[in-house]
């Protein structure tokens, strides 16, 4: 299983890496229903990626048999490590410029009022329906299907693939656990540098991944 988590991590690094739902997190640890939103959000966004990696793993034809990569998994990898790249270059050409006006995103500004059920489905819409951490999540999963036998330790290194592209969200909130109000100042500062600095962040993040899937799929069809 540790093998297979291995091969996954480059997808959990880029998952636990995405600014947004970081940020998100942040802003929800700063509102009067900090501890229940932010465990809420959290289970939502858990969920997703386990929810897009299972669907890989039960569609046929997805992934292949123990050590043996199929052409078909060689292509997928490249087509969404080039998926990776093209977001990447887009998200350069379009990154806002040094003397641009920092904006905060629109749903950054309602989030705060959100209750339970509306943090829950924000944290699996970041993670299931945003179209680069769904690639991330498939990526992983079709990893994993590769790397282990066909039985249920690949649902428990789904699980643990899930809990890894989760730890940063994590962190904050254990942060605010032990230090709750007094870590606001600090939550503001990391909220306002998250989004500032979120597209170099997503540039790094996509570039990264997306050369490990398309270095391995033409490995797959060498």
């Amino acid at each position: 299983m540790f093998e297979a988590l291995k091969e996954a991590f480059p997808m959990s690094l880029g998952l636990a890496l995405s600014p947004f739902p970081l940020i998100a997190i942040i802003i929800i640890l700063m509102t009067p229903k900090a501890k229940s939103n932010s465990l809420w959000f959290l289970l939502g966004w858990i969920l997703g990626i386990y929810g897009i990696g299972l669907l890989i793993i039960i569609i046929p034809g997805l992934g292949s048999k123990h050590d043996m990569p199929s052409v078909y998994s060689g292509v997928i990898r490249i087509v969404l490590g080039l998926s990776l790249l093209f977001f990447a270059f887009k998200t350069w050409l379009n990154r806002p410029r040094s003397e641009d006006e920092i904006v905060t995103p629109k749903l950054f500004l309602s989030i705060d009022k959100f209750g339970v059920r509306k943090s829950m489905l924000t944290g699996f819409l970041f993670s299931a329906a945003n179209v680069k951490n769904m690639a991330f999540s498939a990526a992983g999963a079709v990893r994993i299907n590769q790397s282990l036998p066909e039985n249920e330790s690949i649902f428990i290194a789904l699980l643990l693939f899930s809990l890894i592209g989760s730890l940063t969200l994590l962190f904050p909130v254990m942060v605010y656990v032990f230090a709750e109000k007094r870590i606001e100042p600090t939550f503001l500062i990391w909220k306002k540098w998250l989004i500032k600095n979120n597209a170099t962040l997503l540039v790094f993040m996509l570039g990264f991944v997306g050369l490990i899937l398309v270095k391995g799929g033409i490995e797959i069809l060498k």
